[in-house]
């Protein structure tokens, strides 16, 4: 074989090589939550809020945060969080709580959704002044016996502020679940898959 046909030859291989190679791997890096409470709406009398009015409890201090959907109270956790990198550089977040306090005997569905604002303390939030809040942007199936899986929250990494804060709620489709809080010293893992 002639030698140019050759270098041809072996240019060629190498540009297949190139053409077939995985895109490089995404780095991760995880961070705890920050705060973390469980939100508080029924028209029910609550013995324990002020006034016995459940938008006034303050439980931002639990060491578990509650979702309930059904019945005469709506409960879901607001938990915030601050990326380690900045927002454009996010591909895929993912938001991983210890464990149920109890396995659930029945599947449960556990809805993720962007809170429209990360301004909020534990010692205060309430009911009545927790942030808004837009539809279910992620929705994970829990079969029974079995703990949380890792929930998809890129969404609202994507939209975090400037400074990386956001927040989020987890909820219940239907029905009831009880999750260790940062409190209980079992907080919720935020991984971050960036390049």
């Amino acid at each position: 074989m002639h030698f140019s046909s050759c270098v041809l030859v072996s240019a060629l291989a190498m540009v297949a090589n190139v053409a077939t190679a995985s895109p490089p791997p995404l780095q991760q890096l995880s961070r705890p939550a920050l705060k973390d409470s469980t939100i508080f709406r029924s028209t029910v009398y609550c013995a324990d809020c002020p006034e016995g009015n459940c938008y006034m409890c303050t439980l931002g201090h639990n060491n578990t945060l509650v979702a309930n959907t059904g019945g005469m109270a709506y409960l879901r956790a607001l938990v915030g969080f601050q990326l380690p990198v900045p927002a454009k550089k996010v591909k895929k977040c993912t938001v991983q709580f210890p464990a149920f306090v109890k396995l659930m005997e029945a599947p449960i569905n556990i809805t993720v959704s962007e809170a429209k604002s990360n301004d909020w303390n534990e010692d205060t939030v309430t009911g009545e002044n927790a942030p808004e809040t837009g539809e279910p942007f992620s929705t994970s199936h829990v079969p029974a016996l079995t703990n949380p899986p890792a929930l998809d929250a890129t969404e609202a990494c994507k939209n975090a502020a400037e400074n990386g804060d956001f927040s989020i709620y987890v909820g219940a489709q239907f029905g009831r679940f009880e999750i260790w809080s940062k409190d209980s010293g079992n907080p919720a893992i935020l991984h971050t898959y960036y390049k």
